[in-house]
């Protein structure tokens, strides 16, 4: 069988064979772990839209306490770029499971430290302060966790099935905003309005120490990607300099990259942060978009696998171009649908936008990643260009949103143009990118 595959893939390319126990534990570890990782992330994102605005950042008026909310969300982004630099180099140096148990231990004690925070009414400005500073923290942790768990599966993965395995990391992220959003909803659920705002909200963070005890003992049982031994066995380590090599090399690639992942990264969060915002602004109840964002996961959960095997077979750049074109054709369709105030369709109107093109361009961002880069500076190569994009387009999106809104009298129709341009800008790259299905994945 494995003579019949290799004779199917072009030259130069050769089948890895890993037993099937090994597979399925680097599977479930790359889900489980990235679902408790993001986890944190996502909750982080629920509580901004919700509570954040009213414990943190009271004013007068709702609009600015809401655009300081969003404000935080996008702090984060800020240092993920640097929480990319520090673990992609330890991933490239000196291993990629090192790097993955680190950026875990990172982002779930800083989100157990929000639960602790008290609010404005008790300590003043320092309260918001500490919600930075742990925000800034958890998004070091962040920069260097979806590309890290993309090319870890990748790298273990059978050559013509990487882009199926690449997509377990995308579906680990969108298990992680199900977790949280149940956690949310089960919270406002059992607590009243004044309770959720008052101590409610911190469960769910607290309830992060439990889970990153569970996704250390699962990442603790990992071994080394086959790759990254071969890499480690033809160079000292003194010779392995992954960002010297990045930057002299593949900067091209790096630039590349954010446009690639322009619309699903900026798409994914203006989702999720924003669209709560919104449905919580035309009158929804705050377990309307809890449960949406369950079903949206869910969706994404199930159409992300599916687009990284289609992409084993039609190509990488076809699937991404097909889900950024998807995000432009459903941009007003969107707010259609939430603006007929039923819950019903609100929750149709996240799933669909969250499962078609989030789901679609996410199934094949992890393959990717890692299909672009060389081995030795994979890591870092994946890490830095997503995140350096995470913070041009995804980490302010939400407050470019209520920015454009707010500017518009309320209106919703220019944060729809603004998606139709982020999926223009995934278009134009993934026209102007090599395909990278069925080649080798060595250097």
């Amino acid at each position: 069988m494995t003579d019949m595959i290799n004779d199917r893939l072009p030259e130069g390319v050769t089948q890895k064979n890993p037993d099937r126990k090994t597979l399925a534990r680097v599977a479930g570890a790359v889900l489980m772990g990235s679902a408790l990782e993001w986890y944190d992330y996502f909750l982080y994102g629920a509580a901004s839209a919700l509570v954040f605005s009213v414990v943190f950042f009271p004013s007068e008026n709702p609009s600015v306490s809401l655009l300081l909310a969003m404000a935080t969300f996008g702090a984060g982004f800020v240092a993920r770029p640097f929480g990319a630099i520090v673990f992609g180099r330890i991933g490239d140096k000196y291993g990629r499971r090192p790097a993955l148990v680190a950026t875990l231990l990172l982002m779930g004690l800083a989100t157990a430290c929000m639960a602790l925070i008290p609010s404005h009414s008790v300590i003043g400005v320092w309260a918001p302060v500490l919600l930075v500073l742990t925000r800034l923290l958890q998004g070091m942790g962040s920069g260097a966790e979806y590309s890290g768990a993309s090319v870890f599966a990748v790298e273990y993965a059978p050559d013509n099935r990487r882009g199926l395995y690449g997509s377990l990391s995308a579906a680990g992220v969108y298990l992680g905003l199900v977790l949280s959003s149940a956690a949310i909803l089960l919270m406002t659920a059992i607590t009243t309005e004044a309770q959720f705002i008052s101590w409610g909200w911190r469960v769910p963070f607290l309830a992060s120490l439990v889970l990153v005890g569970l996704g250390l003992w699962i990442r603790m049982h990992l071994e080394e990607t086959p790759e990254f031994e071969r890499e480690v066995s033809d160079t000292e380590p003194e010779d392995r300099a992954p960002l010297t090599t990045l930057f002299r090399n593949e900067w091209r690639t790096m630039v590349l990259v954010g446009g690639l992942v322009a619309a699903p990264l900026a798409l994914s969060h203006l989702y999720q942060v924003f669209a709560l915002s919104y449905l919580k602004e035309r009158g929804y109840d705050a377990s309307v978009g809890s449960f949406g964002l369950i079903v949206a996961g869910i969706t994404v959960m199930v159409v992300a696998p599916i687009a990284g095997r289609v992409s084993d077979s039609v190509g990488r750049r076809t699937v991404l171009m097909v889900g950024a074109g998807f995000a432009i054709l459903f941009a007003f369709p969107f707010f259609w649908l939430v603006n007929t105030d039923q819950p019903g369709w609100a929750m149709v109107a996240l799933a669909v936008a969250q499962g078609g093109s989030v789901g679609i361009a996410f199934g094949v961002q992890g393959v990717l990643l890692a299909e672009l880069f060389s081995t030795k500076s994979r890591y870092s190569g994946a890490a830095i260009s997503r995140e350096v994009a995470a913070v041009v387009f995804g980490g302010f999106g939400p407050f470019i949103a209520v920015a454009l809104s707010t500017a518009a009298g309320g209106a919703w129709w220019p944060v729809a143009l603004y998606v139709m341009g982020l999926g223009l800008i995934t278009i134009t790259a993934g026209w102007k990118a090599p395909e990278t299905a069925r080649t080798a994945l060595s250097d």
